[in-house]
């Protein structure tokens, strides 16, 4: 769908007038300089509406100190004392070289006491005291006081305050604050609070106008101006937050900026300013905020509970290359593959399974394990999301019901049990399609990896099968179709190869169903 601005039909002017130029008559030679000045005055005043319309909107933030949790400060410097003391009773079973690095590391034999933990506690509570001011911006999004911003800027802080427009300075207290978003609500007493609007960040496209209003190096109520450099941007080096899908853009944003808003020409929020990309630590021109959509549901989230509750499938994924699209037939430019799937999740227990390619979620088409992370974790637990999927080459839909997401999700997926392999139980094979670029096979060979088997020895050098019964098999899928005909208790005689390429035939006897 075309998107009309109100700068377009005096830009279309411009560019005719520069035509006309030309070859045209003196009147239209006299009149094109009139245009282009038109047209640059209303897209001046467009930026201006904007602008002005974010001045009562926009705070500044200023932080100092730090937060000492006593108890946690205590216990974590008791914890150090009890390793300290374990490196040195290691000492009677090390030799002369690793005795003296185990005094080193342990910093002497005296032993810690009470008194001496007080004491460092207290130096620490000092040190945090004394931790520098700093200073962020803020989007008034509710009158009732309640104020979006990064989490980075008032993480841990031992005081906040916010500057209104009006001067007025207040203090504010932490609502709640997700660091995988990097946002954050506070709250502050005040009347005649002004809500910015938001827009939907969903119709934000490359090359639009935006503004960037903030507080940087401390300079409140600074506009500047650029375009949308590009949207969806993830995994960006340097930038230590989980869930991305950046809009960027070159509008010039510094130190000061996080938590401001990134406008679009009718003074909507499209995004929350989070990050730069710099060597030098100031603006280079490449910036990136948080889209608007994202950061509602986040606001929404943390103003009711004070923390966010995401949606969760319980599965392990991988992207996908062009090579693997090939193998599942997946449609060009889509498909996330399902790589293991979590015991008793939501995803096991909804039937999804290792090797479906999941190419929609609630019918928004997905290409990208953080495009379907992010598209989950913005569910909310409890609710029911369809998953397209291609398995064994066919479409089918499976109804999956949301879990929350575990606090910590990367020690989750470290002890929690998982299957990432297939099983063929007739064979008392657990397989896997063999997939584009596999260490140790050629990068064309198409096959089954057998990972595990019942009379292991028929598969260990030969782990690949590339035939049954005189078919060839390329996926999981080809070989269970293989299977279909042959009863139990008959031969099943599979071609398999090794690394080198070498061949051979193992008979297997095939269970019943």
């Amino acid at each position: 769908m075309t998107r009309r601005s109100p700068v377009q039909r005096p830009l279309v002017l411009l560019f005719l007038a520069g035509i006309l130029g030309s070859g045209a008559s003196g009147f239209a030679q006299d009149r094109a300089p009139r245009d282009a000045a038109d047209a640059l005055t209303l897209l001046s005043r467009s930026f201006g509406r904007a602008s002005q319309s974010a001045k009562d909107s926009v705070v500044h933030i200023r932080v100092a100190g730090m937060k000492v949790d006593e108890a946690r400060l205590r216990r974590d410097v008791r914890a150090r004392e009890e390793l300290r003391q374990k490196l040195l009773e290691l000492r009677g079973f090390l030799g002369d070289n690793a005795n003296e690095n185990a005094n080193e590391n342990a910093g002497g034999e005296e032993q810690l006491t009470e008194e001496d933990v007080e004491e460092l506690v207290d130096m620490l509570q000092r040190l945090a005291s004394q931790m520098p001011p700093a200073s962020g911006s803020g989007i008034i999004f509710d009158s009732a006081g309640f104020i979006l911003t990064n989490h980075h800027v008032v993480d841990n802080r031992a005081e906040i305050r916010v500057v209104l427009p009006d001067k007025r300075e207040l203090e504010a207290t932490l609502v709640g604050s997700d660091a995988k978003t990097d946002l954050a609500v506070i709250r502050i007493e005040a009347s005649g609070l002004k809500p910015l609007p938001f827009a939907d960040s969903s119709k934000v496209e490359v090359g639009d106008f935006v503004l960037a209003v903030g507080s940087p190096f401390g300079l409140t109520h600074s506009v500047t101006h650029g375009i949308v450099s590009a949207v969806g941007r993830s995994r960006v080096p340097g930038i230590d937050i989980d869930y991305q899908d950046f809009i960027q853009t070159d509008a010039a944003i510094n130190p000061g900026n996080s938590g401001g808003p990134l406008l679009n020409l009718r003074g909507e929020v499209v995004g929350v300013n989070c990050a730069i990309a710099t060597s030098s630590g100031y603006n280079a021109g490449v910036a990136f905020t948080i889209p608007s959509n994202r950061a509602q549901n986040i606001a929404r989230q943390l103003r009711q509970s004070g923390a966010v509750a995401r949606g969760w499938m319980g599965i392990a994924m991988d992207e996908l290359d062009d090579a693997d699209r090939g193998v599942f037939e997946v449609p060009s430019g889509r498909g996330v593959l399902v790589r293991s799937v979590f015991e008793n999740s939501p995803a096991d227990k909804a039937g999804l399974d290792v090797e479906d390619v999941m190419i929609a979620v609630n019918g928004t088409q997905v290409a990208s394990v953080d495009q379907i992370r992010g598209l989950i974790a913005e569910i909310s637990p409890g609710e029911t999301v369809k998953i397209e999927v291609v398995r064994d080459r066919q479409r089918r839909d499976v109804s999956l019901l949301l879990d929350r997401q575990p606090d910590d999700i990367r020690t989750f997926d470290r002890v929690n049990a998982s299957r990432s392999t297939r099983g063929i139980p007739r064979l008392g094979l657990q397989v896997r399609t063999l997939r584009p670029g596999t260490p140790a096979f050629d990068v064309n060979e198409r096959g089954v990896l057998v990972l595990a088997a019942r009379d292991v020895e028929d598969f260990e050098n030969y782990p690949l099968v590339v035939g049954c019964n005189g078919k060839p098999v390329g996926t999981v899928g080809e070989l269970q179709k293989a299977l279909e005909p042959v009863k139990a208790g008959e031969k099943v005689r599979l071609q398999v190869l090794n690394p080198r390429g070498d061949r051979k035939l193992v008979e297997l006897t095939a269970a019943a169903d």
